[in-house]
């Protein structure tokens, strides 16, 4: 039976029994491919990026008294993100919405090319969140944010709708009405009412939600939005309800009420909760003021709106006017009037302290981030389905701000009762968007005899060409088609920096072997923060079964840009899945653009590139290149013959054997010169360099002689003279530790051990699981005949040296205090196993010498594992493999790209095992990346970074 892997597009209304119909997160969009089962799409945006700056982070640990804590919130260490503690309310808090609120955050400015974001921790263990089945949410969460340095006031006067000439509005004209969660007051200012009263009178007109149906369990409510008119006679701090020729549509508002509960009954505002909503025309409105004879008032006009459903939702509800406002005494004599025209004594404001802003909300269902079967998640960019989807607070730059977590809780558990919402590890951050000229990457020195050939990823593409990222093999099984609707499979093709015009020739694409035929095909720019949501062109083509289609299209660009391909039910985008998914250049747009390899990672996915080339011509500045070098761990300086080179590689014929040279190197386009690259070290020898190794690479066993004692492996050069240059050792066990090599030469007793050629304490010698290499070229061992011996004296902490068991050359000896069987009474004798102790030996003797049946047993792939433990206090281990002879660096990160820490600076290293203990003690807590780069013999290159998180 075949299986299909779906995602639907599918949109359903989600409501809350406590307020409006929210709608609930899409069931997510789903591609089907022959090979592969149903799985739902998360619609996050993942940006890998890390020129990111941290703002403010706060990991809960140390104290959180500069935190609000609403009723119910509370510290707890019962779940964690971090280390030990994180917030926490309870779902056992029936029927209440309590809120919890960061610390003052000061955002620094940003400029055009900088975007300011949010992400967090978090367990919602609410699985109550739709209890009853009807669709109504019923617990969920929501985040805001308050800008402090700004009180937005919507009440002002324009001449859009107005009565006549200028009318008082209540609305933001950016979106043509209001948005959510407003509370705005438009007062006279203190009107003396004579002792015979007087009459208020005002035109007025309203687009505001329509009341029908408004219900909230708990609550009063019987209306949404609202606006009316209250009136005080002590200065504003109390207000009554002005009720007049028109009457209100409703007695309890939610506008209000979800703003403030002392709207609610039994609140100190409950009298002033009545409200009008729907839509009316312009007509006239008169108050009486006859009970307010003799009193000084102030006279207010109010307008509320609850969470959901405002002017962007509809656009008929377009706010609240007011014209021709006007207070006269019973005689008829004006007391106050105010027609929006010109100077006037009307204030407005904001009815908040803080004035809040939805950010989004979001509930526990298990398609959700940090869901109540997820467990702890970080909630990022792209992850809310509704209102700020990238969590995006760049419009608050260079202002304080509060965040504040809101959790609405039901009066029932009737969906089951977790343990309630938990969040942690608040970070609020920076990211640069402008592109800055590029860093060389790839940079490799290979050492010969007398010379270093340095080479490096060229950043010129010439004038162009054809670009294609496919090896044209396509696997129909793969291919990716929808269940439903249509998407958008597109291509970034990655234009050097310094193009300044790409024209796009031609576009090919693939047809799908049984999903072909008419569809559209798409250029999208690239911009600072991304790919742009509609396309710059499109073309409809029609595509054959198995066969490319190449259009004519000439689509220009200023730089990258993405080609799209639009995917349906019967047409397929076909895949090269033989591409490592880390080095795809694949995308898709379902309804936003996000990074194919981490949809195919996450779901199972095929993941690779998609079947799309263009040709394209290419102008611009080309990059010329600057190498630099140091020498024997010296300062880098420039090469005089190194510089504004046009092809990527140098030759160095200025070296000398068996010094260490490491190069750098920088790209140049004009007069501006970019940073320089990661290093690359190398030491040019001889050629007649080889090594005599007598096991096969395979430990079958291991030993240890014991602390002081040694052991030794009788090497034979191939040829005399020789000189030793290097020795190694193989651990098989994982446990690091410290031994003094030494070095003999065969003028013992019956040739063995005599003379030592090492200084007397040994040189000492780091060990780690693999093989173990140590330079001894600085101390001149040479040989003119004869044997000679490789051994180490043990330490405490010196781990075992493998043994081979196969086919042995009796070579391998011990000397080990005691008597026998334990001991050889301080003699040289052979080994007790017949084995051969896994030691080598790298020596020059003039004359190139390779034992073509060593075969070495390596790991099968470049590995950087996630460190352990993690997060961590002060020390953690990071291991890593390598499958071959490799050059290898290995450091950490901080959260600006500086590097705190070295590990393994640019050493050569056997394949193997490694592990390495990073102790941070000396650094503050915060999150870091550990980078590892390897570059091999043979040419192979290997990156890759981790985070890893140290807690205090």
């Amino acid at each position: 039976m075949k299986l299909t892997r779906y995602i639907c597009l599918m949109t359903l209304s989600f409501t809350l029994v406590w307020g409006h119909a929210l709608k609930k997160a899409a069931d997510e969009p789903t591609f089907k491919s022959n090979s592969i089962n149903n799985s739902e799409i998360s619609a996050r945006s993942v940006d890998n990026r890390t020129d990111t700056t941290t703002i403010f982070l706060d990991d809960m640990e140390g104290g959180t008294t500069d935190w609000t804590f609403g009723a119910g919130w509370e510290e707890t260490s019962s779940s964690y993100s971090s280390p030990s503690t994180s917030l926490h309310i309870d779902d056992d808090n029936y029927d209440t919405e309590n809120s919890l609120l960061t610390p003052t955050i000061t955002l620094p400015d940003a400029t055009e090319n900088e975007l300011i974001k949010f992400n967090f921790d978090l367990w919602c263990d609410l699985p109550d969140f739709d209890g009853d089945g009807d669709n109504f949410l019923e617990d969920y969460y929501r985040v805001e944010i308050a800008n402090l340095d700004e009180q937005p006031i919507y009440f002002h006067t324009s001449t859009n709708g107005a009565f006549s000439g200028s009318s008082w509005w209540c609305a933001d004209p950016n979106i043509g009405g209001y948005s959510d969660a407003w509370v705005q007051f438009l007062d006279t200012p203190t009107i003396s009412i004579p002792t015979g009263g007087g009459t208020l009178s005002a035109q007025m007109k309203w687009g505001i939600e329509d009341p029908a149906g408004a219900t909230v369990a708990g609550t009063c409510t019987n209306g949404w939005d609202a606006a009316n008119v209250r009136i005080s006679s002590d200065d504003g701090v109390t207000w009554s309800l002005l009720t007049g020729s028109d009457l209100y549509d409703f007695t309890c508002g939610y506008g209000w009420i979800y703003n403030d509960p002392e709207y609610d009954t039994g609140g100190s505002l409950n009298q002033v909760a009545a409200g009008w909503g729907g839509l009316q025309a312009w007509h006239l409105v008169t108050f009486s003021l006859s009970a307010y004879a003799g009193q000084d008032v102030i006279i207010r006009f109010a307008f509320g709106s609850d969470p959901a459903y405002s002017t962007p939702d509809d656009a008929t509800i377009d706010g609240f006017r007011l014209d021709d406002i006007s207070v006269e005494d019973s005689g008829g004599n004006v007391l106050f009037e105010d027609d929006a025209e010109g100077a006037t004594d009307m204030v407005a404001t904001n009815g908040f302290e803080y004035q809040w802003t939805t950010v989004f909300y979001d509930y526990g269902d298990d398609s959700r981030p940090g869901g109540v079967n997820v467990g702890w998640d970080t909630y990022m960019p792209g992850d809310p389905f509704n209102n700020n989807t990238q969590l995006d607070i760049t419009e608050h730059s260079g202002a304080d701000v509060k965040f504040r977590f809101v959790a609405r809780i039901d009066d029932n558990d009737d969906g089951g009762n977790g343990s309630g919402l938990y969040i942690d590890d608040f970070h609020v951050w920076k990211v640069s968007l402008e592109e800055t000229l590029p860093a060389v990457t790839g940079v490799y020195a290979e050492a010969g005899d007398g010379s270093v050939y340095v080479t490096w990823n060229d950043l010129n593409v010439g004038s162009g060409g054809d670009i294609l990222y496919d090896d044209g093999q396509f696997d129909p099984s793969q291919s990716i088609y929808m269940s439903s609707g249509t998407s958008v499979c597109g291509t970034l093709f990655d234009m050097p920096f310094g193009a300044t015009t790409v024209t796009v020739n031609t576009v090919s694409v693939y047809g799908d072997e049984n999903l072909s035929g008419t569809t559209n095909i798409y250029g999208y720019a690239i911009s600072l923060s991304g790919p742009d949501a509609n396309p710059l062109y499109s073309a409809t083509v029609t595509t054959t079964a198995g066969q490319w289609l190449e259009e004519t299209v000439n689509w220009a660009f200023t730089g990258d840009f993405i080609i799209g391909y639009e995917i349906t039910e019967t047409i397929a985008c076909a895949i090269d899945s033989d591409v490592p998914g880390d080095q795809a250049h694949s995308w898709t747009n379902l309804g936003g653009w996000q990074d194919w390899s981490t949809i195919a990672n996450n779901y199972g996915l095929t993941d690779g590139e998609w079947a799309i080339r263009v040709n394209v011509d290419v102008d611009g500045a080309d990059a010329v290149y600057n190498v630099y070098r140091s020498t024997a761990g010296g300062e880098y300086n420039l090469m005089f013959n190194g510089q504004y080179l046009s092809d990527a590689e140098y030759i160095d014929n200025l070296v000398e054997n068996d010094t260490e040279y490491c190069y750098k190197v920088t790209a140049q386009y004009g007069t501006e010169e970019g940073p320089m690259s990661n290093a690359s070290c190398t030491t040019p020898e001889a050629q007649t360099i080889h090594e005599i190794a007598y096991d096969d690479g395979e430990a079958e066993t291991s030993t240890n002689v014991g602390s002081g004692n040694y052991m030794a492996v009788k090497v034979t050069p191939l040829h005399y003279p020789s000189e030793l240059k290097r020795v190694k050792f193989y651990v098989p066990t994982a446990s690091p530790g410290i031994c003094g090599v030494r070095v003999w030469d065969d003028d013992g007793e019956d040739g063995l051990p005599g003379t030592e050629w090492t200084p007397p304490s040994g040189v000492i010698m780091q060990l780690a699981q693999g093989w173990n290499v140590k330079d001894m070229s600085s101390l001149h061992i040479f040989i003119g005949g004869g044997d000679f011996y490789v051994g180490w004296e043990e330490t405490s902490n010196t781990p075992p040296i493998g043994i081979d068991l196969s086919d042995p050359d009796f070579r391998s000896y011990i000397n080990v205090e005691g008597d026998p069987p334990v001991g050889t009474n301080g003699e040289w004798a052979y080994l007790y196993l017949d084995g051969d102790f896994m030691v080598r030996a790298d020596v020059d003797s003039g004359v190139l010498a390779i034992d073509d049946d060593l075969v070495n047993t390596i790991p099968e792939h470049f590995t950087l594992k996630q460190n352990y433990p993690n997060p961590f206090n002060p020390v953690t281990n990071i291991v890593f493999e390598l499958p071959e002879f490799a050059k290898t660096h290995l450091a950490v990160f901080d959260l600006t790209g500086r590097e705190v820490r070295t590990l393994v600076n640019n050493e050569n290293l056997n394949a193997g095992h490694y592990r390495y203990q990073l102790n941070a003690s000396s650094l503050p807590s915060g999150m870091y990346f550990y980078r590892m780069m390897a570059v091999s013999d043979v040419g192979h290159i290997y990156t890759d970074t981790k985070k890893l998180v140290l807690l205090k």
